[in-house]
């Protein structure tokens, strides 16, 4: 069982966002909210109190693991999803628990379309943004894809196998002209050991029949959309 002790880190808007409108009328938090932390889960700590019921009140997006790294984890739409590493997905009830969550209340402050493109193409189209950006923010691309490749990883029967070993064992698929979504956050790198630093993204298939954890992916076509949060509250 964690401790509960919360971390809340407010961020001042800086000039490399200042040019975004945002017309926020939500009256849900702008913040992240993330449970344990990176340094925890490659730590072996893998079991959490975090219920699926809960996550929803935090978040109606996001990503993050379940109990004993029970396949992965994408929230999307008020829903928390697990892809497990024989391809499928399931629905989670609200009474399965979690070690790691990072969620928020997703309400995009930018929008645009991209064509043809890979992964590391767009991570370069962003990068004179992210050079100056010292806080996260998340991401949702929803889109059509040439190619996505993603992982899942299966459930461990106790805590003293590694993560890196659990990572070796990953089950990876292959997709091809496939619809779907990407989800996920950026953080900065002195955010590093409170959670993966850069880039953690995950993906889901419109259909239902796939997704997990994001190793690389082409898009024939999508619409990407980013949220800047106002501030990051860490539950450990």
């Amino acid at each position: 069982m964690k401790n509960i002790f919360a971390v809340i880190l407010l961020f001042a808007v800086t000039s490399c966002v200042n040019e975004i409108e945002n017309n926020s009328t939500s009256l849900f938090s702008d913040n992240i909210y993330q449970y344990s932390t990176k340094n925890a889960l490659i730590s072996n700590d893998y079991t959490g109190d975090l219920t699926v019921g809960e996550i929803k009140k935090k978040g109606n997006f996001g990503i993050g693991t379940f109990n004993m790294v029970d396949g992965e984890m994408v929230i999307y739409d008020g829903n928390v999803y697990q892809v497990l590493p024989n391809g499928s997905v399931n629905n989670m009830p609200s009474d399965v628990k979690s070690p790691f969550v990072v969620t928020k209340y997703f309400e995009a402050d930018t929008t645009f379309t991209i064509s043809n493109i890979s992964l590391d193409s767009l991570k370069a189209l962003f990068k004179p943004l992210v050079e100056n950006m010292d806080y996260p923010f998340a991401i949702k691309i929803d889109g059509t894809f040439e190619s996505l490749k993603s992982r899942s990883v299966d459930k461990v029967t106790d805590e003293s196998i590694s993560l890196e070993q659990i990572v070796a064992n990953q089950t990876v698929f292959d997709f091809t002209n496939v619809d779907g979504k990407v989800i996920g956050f950026w953080y900065p790198q002195y955010f590093d050991g409170v959670n993966f630093t850069e880039y953690h993204l995950h993906a889901l298939l419109n259909n239902f029949k796939g997704g997990g954890h994001l190793l690389d992916c082409k898009f024939v076509g999508a619409v990407v959309e980013i949220d800047f949060a106002s501030g990051v509250i860490v539950e450990l």
